[in-house]
């Protein structure tokens, strides 16, 4: 088992890109960033609707690959309505 924290890709990019301007309270403030729902797994990608105070956003993990793509997504999904802070406190299976 390893802490959501320590896996590559965490915590996961949010927003428009590069040219958000929200990106780097995202990377910096995970607590302030709560899970509402997993949209869909595209291979190592798990595509992610959160809550940043008012606002409705999109983020992307991208894991190393599709077994650890899988268990963060079941971990997100159970944990839905925590924020990022606490999700990469988790363990997550190694796949």
């Amino acid at each position: 088992m390893t802490q959501v924290s320590k896996l590559s890709g965490w915590p996961p990019q949010g927003g428009a890109g590069a040219f958000d301007s929200r990106s780097e309270t995202f990377a910096v403030s995970p607590e302030l960033v709560t899970v509402k729902s997993v949209d869909r797994i595209v291979h190592n990608r798990v595509d992610i609707t959160c809550r940043f105070g008012a606002e409705v956003v999109t983020f992307r993990f991208f894991a190393a690959d599709v077994g650890i793509a899988e268990n963060v997504a079941n971990l997100l999904k159970v944990n839905a309505g925590r924020n990022l802070k606490f999700i990469g406190t988790l363990n997550v299976p190694r796949s």
